[in-house]
């Protein structure tokens, strides 16, 4: 019987002998990167595994030597504590045709119980029935229970979907499950209300004024102090994505929350990745439970429930 680095790499990433393989892990994540690496070494004739220091923010650029190394990799396996998807490394390692999975905050949970053990042919059909109806549309609208009530336009916005199917020169979240979007960067206005957001304790509140944060309410001191730091484009609406993962739960683990089936989540910062035009080194996602939506006037979702 394989084991759950066995699974990922031979079934879901579909690694081969002659992949030229690098795995980026960082301190934190070391376990998780290390059984990786061993699990490649079964498949692959060659893979290398990279330690770095942890950054500190989602979307912190690895060290120079991480970056060149990437850029020679056609597969590339990143179980690190913070993002690398939404980085300069990525996007180049992604012009020279990698594969490129990145596994921000993987634990134990996910790899043997959670979101990667999921079928992907199901993750698939989820994936491809929720992309054929935003595809192409304009105006979203998202409400919830919680005191979420935004709208903001995707006009011109291509969807992205994320289903386990990496082809060369495209990047995507293991564990799998969600289709996602670069709204328009000044087109969101409302209130926001994340359940679950990595850099905080409970919910926030946050304002929006033509797709800026003019106010938030909450345990907001980490995000004030990124915010301080970055200016304002880390401020900026950056992506609304839908989870198709059923398999995937809320653990407090946004790489495994934001792929929960039922749920809705939207960032901040950099979406230069995925069709958006803001560029900065920050990408934080924010979730919502059991989410209204509504994309074209059509009501898509109600309270978590899918309409489709």
């Amino acid at each position: 019987m394989q084991d759950t680095g066995e699974n990922l790499v031979r079934n879901i990433i579909n690694l081969q002998l002659l992949d030229r393989v690098l795995i980026v892990t960082d301190k934190k994540k070391f376990k998780i990167g290390k059984m990786i690496y061993d699990a490649a070494k079964k498949v692959n004739l060659e893979s290398i595994l990279m330690v770095m220091e942890p950054r500190n923010r989602d979307g912190e650029e690895p060290p120079a030597a991480v970056t060149a190394a990437m850029k020679e990799a056609d597969v590339i396996i990143a179980p690190t504590e913070y993002s690398l998807t939404h980085t300069k490394a990525v996007k180049e390692a992604r012009k020279n045709g990698a594969r490129v999975f990145t596994l921000p905050g993987i634990d134990e949970y996910s790899m043997k119980k959670g979101g990667l053990t999921a079928d992907y042919s199901v993750i698939q059909k989820n994936v491809a029935k929720m992309i054929s109806i935003v595809q192409k549309s304009s105006n979203i609208e998202v409400e919830s229970k919680n005191g979420t009530k935004i709208k903001f336009s995707v006009q011109g916005r291509n969807w992205e979907k994320d289903d386990g199917i990496v082809k060369p020169g495209d990047c995507g979240n293991l564990p799998a499950g969600e289709v996602f979007v670069a709204p328009v960067e000044n087109s969101a206005n409302g209130k926001i209300v994340f359940d679950h957001i990595k850099l905080t304790k409970g919910k926030l509140e946050v304002s929006l004024e033509d797709g800026e944060i003019k106010e938030m309410k909450g345990d907001k001191e980490k995000l004030q102090r990124i915010f301080d730091e970055l200016g304002y484009k880390a401020k900026i609406i950056a992506e609304f994505g839908i989870g198709c993962n059923n398999k995937a739960k809320i653990i407090g683990n946004t790489l495994e929350d934001e792929k929960a089936y039922g749920t809705v989540h939207i960032a901040f910062g950099n979406n230069t990745g995925f069709g958006g035009m803001n560029e900065v080194t920050f990408h934080e996602d924010g979730v919502i439970d059991e989410p209204t939506v509504t994309v074209d006037r059509r009501l898509i979702m109600r309270n978590g429930k899918w309409l489709i």
